[in-house]
């Protein structure tokens, strides 16, 4: 039976129209979007080639370079570390100490021979055993200040060599995890129009979800209000709405013979389609007022068991 105002079933038509909009659109979207990613996708796989490949130079460079002349300091600073170097430096000390003091004591002979000194005498004997006991201490300070210095100049070799080639290494790792970066951004760029279109696809999908929820929810609550209202009109006893306002394909089909009413067949407007045979209100508001209620929504009903009337479906 028919309501006041039930909304119209759902219509999918511009909910349809507007998901298809969106998807135009991220279809465009896409479609512009692809070749400049293709672009800065090709860029960024540029950039990691030339990272990976400064990579490689680094490394290279370092294993080429760097570690043979490396290897060859560590050997050198190792040999300083030696004991047979340290006397080979202390000797080389010892002897320079005894030219040194060879050339000091000739000095001092040719000094004494021109004194009138005796080299025999005893004065000059003494002065001879002096003399050793300066070359004994000179050698012997030569010799502990080169062991020292060898022992020095190993240790600051050493040092020198372990500074040698750590900055390539860093920067040949650098250079790989820079490659890495560029690589990852490329994948990326390289799914972003995807993504986008994918987005968009979602968009589209919630608003025909939001349309069809809304339209069904309206359609529903007006059957379920038109349903409420016909209980309540049932359950006073044979009492049907018969507003002419709710109808529809009304025709006329003949008339009661006991009452003369006018009888109609004709559906309710929003109802299932079904057709059924009846008064109208307007028509037995004129001769039975009191076999007419008014809603309150402003339809009229009809007492149809108050007129020995029965409304039937045709």
């Amino acid at each position: 039976m028919g309501g006041k105002s039930s909304p119209p079933p759902p219509d999918y038509s511009g909910m349809e129209a507007l998901g298809r909009e969106q998807l135009a659109f991220s279809k465009q979207q896409y479609a512009e979007m692809m070749p400049l990613a293709r672009q800065v996708y090709g860029q960024q796989m540029d950039a990691q080639r030339q990272q990976m490949q400064q990579a490689q130079d680094y490394y290279d460079y370092q294993r080429n370079t760097f570690r043979p002349v490396e290897q060859g300091l560590v050997r050198d600073a190792q040999n300083f570390s030696t004991e047979g170097y340290r006397e080979q430096l202390a000797g080389q000390a010892a002897a320079a100490a005894g030219r040194a003091f060879g050339v000091q004591q000739e000095m001092g002979q040719r000094a004494m021979a021109a004194r009138g000194v005796n080299p025999n005498s005893g004065a000059a004997m003494a002065l001879q055993a002096q003399g050793n006991l300066g070359l004994a201490a000179q050698r012997a300070n030569a010799m502990t200040g080169a062991r020292t210095q060898a022992e020095q100049l190993g240790f600051a070799r050493r040092m020198d060599v372990t500074g040698l080639g750590r900055g390539l290494a860093g920067a040949s790792t650098a250079a790989y995890q820079g490659a890495n970066t560029a690589g990852s951004s490329s994948m990326n760029t390289a799914m972003a129009p995807g993504n986008q279109y994918q987005q968009g696809l979602a968009g589209a999908g919630t608003t025909m979800g939001n349309i069809a929820t809304g339209q069904a929810g309206l359609y529903n609550a007006g059957q379920n209000r038109q349903a409420e209202m016909f209980g309540a009109v049932l359950g006073a006893g044979a009492t049907y709405f018969s507003d002419r306002r709710l109808k529809q394909n009304i025709e006329l089909v003949g008339r009661d013979e006991r009452t003369m009413l006018p009888l109609y067949e004709f559906e309710y407007i929003n109802g299932s389609g079904r057709r059924y045979l009846g008064v109208m209100a307007d028509d037995v508001e004129q001769r039975f007022p009191d076999m007419v209620y008014e809603m309150p929504d402003g339809f009229k009903a009809v007492n149809y068991a108050g007129l020995g009337i029965e409304m039937t479906e045709v």
